[in-house]
């Protein structure tokens, strides 16, 4: 068997590929089968254990739990994360900051020594731990810090150093998928999926190459094609004598195709995709051409100056850069976005001092500091971290990070991604009973397993059965099967050291909770694991909830009204009676008051009579969510409208409207070229926005409260040139006489 390879949508792309058919390689097949079967047998084993388990222990889950190979490993890492930021030592300091003015140039400076002592800086703090590194540094109090500006307003400034040192920046290597993901979060706000999404769309429209690499590679086709574009729009000044070439560093790379990078020889401008695919597109392509033509071109050269002001026994630090030739940063600066502006950014101009010059401060004043912990996981870092652990493979990112935000493992909270009390149970489950799944040496080691049926140096039955049954490195994942499952240690919660014995963290049937001897306190929904830190613990149980006193009394039986909280969520109760009502989610509970209550209890409300039928009009919430009745009919309430307020007209129209397939949920805007107004819609297979007469259905992260014209113009323009499916038609056959 044979094969043809390709990794650009062009004529001669595919005409080369056609021209160097390769034979099909055996043992790719191999690894590749090894690694389906012991993803399946990951999947199929332990998910069944998840079920029995946790999913059956707790009510609140609301999702299918799965264990995966590597969806397992990022999770981890996601958790360990947390743990960090729960143990993480918070410290509190102070440094002074004075402004200079010299021939009428401002600049900065930091107070660096004092009395020869070092003062604390923030690279002073364990990243890890947040203690202090270098026991030897001042940290500076606030009371300190004050009496020392008092004792500096009194002497003099003077420069007592200047130093200068010239710096190379180098540019960085073209796009790999990772690096791409990576790249597109911080410029572009995008997820990784919807980046990968669109860079299908670029390479099957013949506009990039391959976009699923683990290569930093470029062919000699595109290094001749970026060669011309530098001396045509740069110059030679910025062209190199000869190609830079760049090594990955990644684990496991398989560097199959090149880089990323525009296709062809003669490279698409950002105008062209433009008008065939949008703006997303043209975006994408554009950060893509841009790395591209600097990865070939010359180095930047800058000169760092340093310069030390004394004032008494004080010392302080002024730090200045110069561009002394952009080199790649007239094309691309990495984490930015427009390189004219960026060079300005990377410029801090000092003044022409010299040793011994008295300076003018024109303000001295203290700077209050606090250590933060690392910073959770973004889909760019986590993205990162697969990598750099040997975790996955560029093709599986994107729905790495989507599957774990699905199965309910892992929020997106700002750009952020937190794990859930859920993902954190099912983590430590893993980690207790089957340790190898989620150790990321141990699914780095396995990738390199597979790396090497890959090259025909192991075989794959024996790696497959010794995975199963034990063997060499591997415990063996039927003896991990046929263990007893812990369930309460995998659902604790571990707490900081130094909080109290009595108290204790769970995940429990309803959700997460703290109790300390015979009080119960659950975790605020905003809460993470992370954020359970020693103040955070006493503050959720110093707050005095609404469970423990009543709203106020019912005016006409007397009885107290509570805010309690259900399996479901919170609702409201009529003294000891059952009679309550579910609190809509959307509704603040900080807000949820005696009147407001109490109009919850009245329901279902009687709004009137239907004009044409007569029938009795009500109101109420549901199962799922607002409702009409009226007779044997029902119709679903929408925003803003809720069954306290609805009128009886506007019941009468939803009522009448009640059978459409769609409807509107919010107008995004006109669209500029049109002009027709597109809306966000609900309909029968979920939200989609629609200009009247083209339909496109919100898929990803797009989602119809956040939506914005410029989003919603581009996928309209997609769908409309796009091209029109044929519909396949039968032939009808000939009826016999």
């Amino acid at each position: 068997m044979e094969r043809v390879q390709f990794t650009e949508i062009t004529k001669a792309g595919i005409m080369d590929g056609i021209k160097n058919v390769r034979s099909i390689d055996t043992d790719l097949v191999k690894a590749q089968t090894a690694r389906r079967v012991i993803d399946r047998l990951v999947g199929y084993k332990v998910s069944p254990v998840l079920w029995a388990t946790l999913q059956s222990n707790m009510k609140f889950v609301n999702t299918t739990l799965s264990a995966g190979r590597v969806q397992s490993s990022a999770v981890k890492l996601v958790v360990d994360k947390d743990r960090i930021r729960a143990k993480y030592l918070k410290t509190n300091y102070y440094d002074l900051k004075a402004i200079f003015i010299h021939n009428n140039i401002t600049f900065e400076a930091t107070l660096i020594r004092l009395n020869n002592d070092k003062i604390a800086s923030s690279n002073d703090f364990d990243p890890i731990s947040g203690k202090l590194k270098n026991k030897n540094s001042l940290l500076l109090s606030e009371s300190q810090a004050d009496e020392l500006l008092r004792e500096l307003e009194k002497g003099t400034w003077k420069v007592s150093s200047i130093n200068e040192k010239p710096r190379t920046s180098n540019p960085k290597p073209p796009f790999t998928t990772s690096t791409l993901q990576q790249e597109a979060s911080r410029k572009l706000r995008s997820s990784a999926r919807q980046t990968m999404s669109t860079a299908q769309k670029l390479y099957e429209n013949g506009f990039i190459t391959y976009m699923r690499t683990d290569s930093t590679n470029l062919s000699d086709e595109a290094v001749r094609g970026s060669r011309k574009i530098i001396e045509s729009l740069y110059g030679n000044d910025y062209l190199p004598e000869k190609e830079r070439s760049y090594s990955t560093k990644v684990k496991n790379a398989q560097e199959a195709h090149e880089a990323i990078r525009p296709a062809g020889s003669k490279f698409h401008t950002k105008e062209d995709v433009q008008k065939l695919l949008g703006d997303q597109a043209a975006s994408l392509f554009d950060l893509i051409w841009k790395r591209t033509i600097a990865s070939q071109m010359k180095s930047a050269k800058l000169m760092q100056t340093s310069v030390t002001v004394i004032n008494q026994k004080a010392e302080f630090r002024a730090n200045g850069q110069v561009i002394l030739f952009p080199g790649y940063m007239r094309a691309y600066v990495e984490g930015r976005d427009n390189p004219e502006k960026d060079l300005e950014n990377k410029e801090r101009t000092l003044p022409a001092l010299q040793e011994g010059n008295k300076l003018t401060c024109e303000t001295l004043s203290s700077e209050e500091h606090n250590t933060k912990p690392p910073a959770r996981y973004t889909e760019a870092s986590l993205v990162k971290s697969l990598e750099e652990n040997g975790i996955g493979r560029p093709s599986t990112f994107a729905s790495i990070i989507g599957t774990i935000v699905k199965r309910g493992y892992v929020n997106r909270n700002s750009g952020k991604l937190t794990p859930t009390f859920l993902g954190v149970a099912v983590t430590q489950l893993l980690e207790e009973h089957f340790t190898n799944l989620v150790d990321k040496t141990f699914t780095a080691n396995m990738e390199n397993s597979l790396d090497e049926i890959s090259r025909g140096e192991t075989s794959s039955e024996p790696f497959i059965k010794n995975f199963y049954y034990g063997g060499g490195e591997f415990i063996g994942l039927e003896k991990m099967l046929n263990e007893k499952v812990d369930i309460p240690k995998a659902c604790t919660i571990t707490l900081p050291e130094k909080i109290s014995n009595t108290t204790e963290g769970r995940i429990g049937k309803f959700g997460p909770y703290l109790r300390r001897d015979d009080d119960t306190r659950s975790i605020p929904e905003n809460v993470y694991l992370g954020d359970l830190t020693l103040e955070k613990v006493e503050e959720i149980f110093k707050h005095v909830t609404q469970e423990d006193e009543p709203l106020g009394s019912d005016p006409e039986t007397g009885d107290s009204v509570w805010i309690k909280k259900g399996p479901y969520g919170f609702y409201v109760q009529l003294g000891e009676t059952t009679k309550r009502k579910g609190i809509p989610k959307n509704y603040p509970l900080s807000e949820v008051d005696l009147n407001y209550a109490l109009k919850l209890l009245s329901l279902p409300r009687v709004i009137g009579n239907h004009p044409e039928t007569g029938d009795q009009i009500t109101a109420d919430y549901g199962r799922y969510g607002p409702y009409l009745r009226c007779g044997k009919q029902n119709a679903s309430i929408q925003d803003p409208d809720t069954p306290l307020n609805v009128t009886l007209e506007k019941s009468v129209e939803l009522l009448a409207n009640r059978n459409k397939k769609s409807s509107d949920l919010r107008t995004v805007g006109d669209h500029p070229e049109t002009g027709k107004t597109i809306s966000v819609k609900s309909g029968r297979y979920g939200p989609y926005i629609s200009d009247g007469k083209v339909n496109v259905s919100l898929k990803g992260n797009l989602s119809p409260e956040e939506i914005t014209l410029e989003q919603a113009v581009d996928l309209i323009n997609q769908k409309r040139l796009a091209p029109v499916k044929k519909k396949k038609t039968r032939k009808k056959s000939k009826k016999k006489k």
